[in-house]
């Protein structure tokens, strides 16, 4: 099978020391019974559904950080004992999101990975695969730029994108089991290959051909029956940056010993020495190494809801993972041991939209390499930029809940579908009551997607707006 990975470089386009240094361990008051099961390591098994340990019968946080771990170490997992290949690198389960050299959707669901697929950019919008973090670049300390890629569960290819399909059906929510994923990549020196510490990829075509790329972070998105919202979850590596509140007399790959050696005044003062959590404006792969901190370790701050309880597991399985990892027979699981998990998000009541009150686990969410620019989580802002600031949930009681059509939930389908060259139903922000409003409507909801409209339309879905049937240009 033909099997190529070329790469688009632009600064437009793209779509999260041990454990113990990065976890807020002297501030998880609360401590935590949450448990690793060793044989997601010895055994790894996809979950299917968030265990209801609670006393209530519902699930608490442990449940879904047991959830999070249990999924992260089976796409992880290597697809024979020692294999550097993984399971999710397996593109007859996981394919690439791919897009063209001007960055339009790909086909992804072919069984060649024959176009682009690795971006530089971030950029924190409304839709597409793009990356967040404000469609600028961020370089490590060697001046290489970061790259992101994405991947997704197989099933997304052959789910109808027709809002009449779908209300045949009852389909107002993504299949249990959608899983959507996002990974960070940094070009690795000789000595960090020697080094042994990063998960890797070798880059066979284009400019980057013959490089080794290191993941610096992930995060992982599935949806049950539960929780149509999705678990979100973010992962990262221990040498990407240090957290912002903490001095640190060390390099980083994201920051330089001088200014980590200057924190926490660098960051609080904003000293233009170091400039933290600042992006570039180019479409260069290499530049300026930037300086990065974590801001919200945990993706807490005092205050949150639960906040003790949300730390005290995440330091808690952070430290058991590590423990079994390290003593893993396979060595590809023993690579592991170098990655984190930084927090999770998920929604309470899924009969309710996913606005702030209805969240929970680490409220303040934001990948320091893949949402740099966007740490500054507030709570009572009008847009709070952690993962449901983006990727916007309706809940089963509100007028419209299709969370399919709607667009905000999944920042991919759209360009699965559209990839494959089919057409997608998409809802519209007023109601289409005849054939005068629909071309101006739909004209304008199909192109902010960057798509064209294909002349269908309907307002005869119930638990939607108008739809709009739109199609690649």
């Amino acid at each position: 099978m033909k099997t190529l990975n070329k790469l688009l470089l632009t600064g437009v386009f793209c779509a999260c020391i041990g454990f113990m240094t990065h976890s807020s361990t002297a501030l998880a008051a609360t401590p935590s019974d949450c448990t690793v099961d060793q044989n997601w390591i010895t055994s790894p098994s996809m979950p299917t559904e968030v265990k209801k340990s609670g006393s209530d019968g519902t699930s608490n946080f442990c449940d879904f950080y047991q959830f999070s771990w249990q999924a992260y170490f089976y796409l992880m997992s290597p697809v024979t004992p020692g294999s550097d290949t993984r399971q999710f690198q397996v593109n007859a389960n996981f394919p690439l999101i791919e897009f063209n050299a001007d960055g339009s959707p790909a086909n992804s669901c072919d069984d060649v990975v024959d176009h682009h697929s690795l971006r530089t950019g971030l950029d924190k919008t409304q839709f597409t695969t793009h990356q967040a973090g404000g469609g600028d670049v961020i370089f490590d300390q060697h001046g290489n730029a970061a790259f992101y890629d994405m991947r997704f569960n197989r099933a997304m290819c052959d789910l109808s994108g027709s809002a009449v399909e779908q209300a045949k059906k009852g389909i107002t929510n993504f299949p249990t089991g959608t899983t959507e994923l996002k990974f960070g990549w940094k070009i690795l020196s000789t000595d960090e290959i020697s080094a042994g510490t990063f998960l890797t990829k070798k880059i066979e075509a284009g400019e980057l051909a013959g490089k080794t790329l290191g993941l610096i972070g992930m995060h992982l998105a599935i949806a049950t029956d539960d929780h149509p919202e999705f678990i979100w979850a973010s992962f990262e590596h221990n040498d990407n940056a240090p957290n912002c509140g903490e001095t640190s007399n060390r390099a980083w790959s994201f920051t330089s010993q001088q200014c980590a050696s200057r924190l926490p005044g660098a960051f609080t003062s904003k000293d233009p020495a170091c400039n933290f959590n600042k992006a570039q404006k180019t479409s260069n792969i290499t530049g300026t190494p930037s300086e990065v901190c974590r801001q919200y370790p945990d993706g807490t701050a005092n205050g949150d809801l639960k906040a003790d309880e949300n730390r005290a597991d995440i330091t808690t399985t952070n430290t058991q993972a590590q423990k079994y990892l390290a003593a893993a027979s396979d060595t590809q699981m023993q690579l592991l041991k170098n990655y984190f998990i930084l927090g999770a998000l998920w929604v309470s009541h899924i009969d309710q939209d996913s606005d702030i009150g209805n969240q929970r686990g680490s409220l303040r969410l934001a990948n320091p390499i893949a949402e740099t620019t966007f740490q500054n989580v507030d709570l009572n802002a009008g847009f709070i930029s952690n993962c449901f600031g983006c990727h916007n949930y309706a809940g089963t009681k509100t007028a419209n809940p299709n969370n399919i059509t709607s667009g905000n939930l999944s920042h991919i389908f759209f360009d699965i579908q559209t990839g494959q060259g089919n057409a997608v139903d998409i809802q519209t922000s007023k109601v289409i009551m005849n054939n005068t409003y629909a071309k101006d409507i739909c004209e304008s909801t199909c192109s902010s997607y960057d798509l064209s409209w294909n002349g269908n339309w309907t307002n005869e879905i119930t638990g939607t707006n108008s739809v709009c049937g739109c199609k690649a240009k």
